[in-house]
């Protein structure tokens, strides 16, 4: 009876270990909506969605989420990421659009699985020289940021198809640049700006 007691929870243990989940498996979890209801449940929480949740920080408690595969925080008053993100080492979609960030920390390079990242209607000046090692990312939305230019280590990110980066002012030899540097990507830009002229 002890041996078998043993059993069942070191398969719990198992089961319950922070795992990476394909894109098929993600898109059919639950997703929580409320952080207390998630802190209740932390091993089983792969998605949360705290979007417009009038957020004027960070919330650490989301560090207590070891599974968490999924992270929106759309539509806040958010004005900078935390460093401790790195720990959430199966984050691979990642929403921050609609807040009020201006920098995208080097502590997001660490995020290596990666697949997704919506920065879109933040102020963002400028993007860290560490984007290469994002090498799993399909999608960076950039649209309506604040960014002058696009660091060259954006060559290295090899999974990347669509790039938005529409609603900022680039010139013509830039956005060539950007285009350049991902021929794999579909990138959106809006029309050059001439700033020069």
């Amino acid at each position: 009876m002890k041996y078998l007691v043993l059993s069942i929870m070191l398969l719990a243990a198992v089961t319950l270990r922070a795992q990476l989940l394909d894109p098929v498996a993600l898109d059919s979890v639950r997703t929580y909506r409320d952080l207390e209801r998630a802190l209740r449940e932390p091993l089983l929480v792969q998605r949360l969605d705290l979007s417009g949740a009038r957020l004027k920080s960070f919330p650490e408690a989301i560090r207590q989420l070891p599974n968490l595969n999924a992270l929106d925080l759309s539509g806040n008053k958010l004005k900078e990421v935390p460093e401790w993100i790195a720990e959430l080492v199966h984050l691979q979609d990642l929403r921050l659009a609609r807040n009020k960030l201006v920098a995208i920390p080097p502590a997001l390079c660490r995020l290596r699985h990666l697949k997704r990242l919506d920065m879109s209607r933040n102020a963002i000046t400028g993007l860290p020289e560490c984007v290469g090692r994002w090498r799993e990312l399909v999608s960076l939305d950039l649209w309506s940021n604040d960014i002058a230019t696009v660091p060259e280590d954006i060559k290295d990110m090899v999974g990347l198809r669509f790039l938005d980066l529409r609603a900022i002012m680039f010139e013509q030899d830039e956005m060539d640049r950007i285009q350049e540097l991902v021929p794999k990507a579909k990138v959106y830009f809006s029309p050059p700006c001439n700033c020069g002229m």
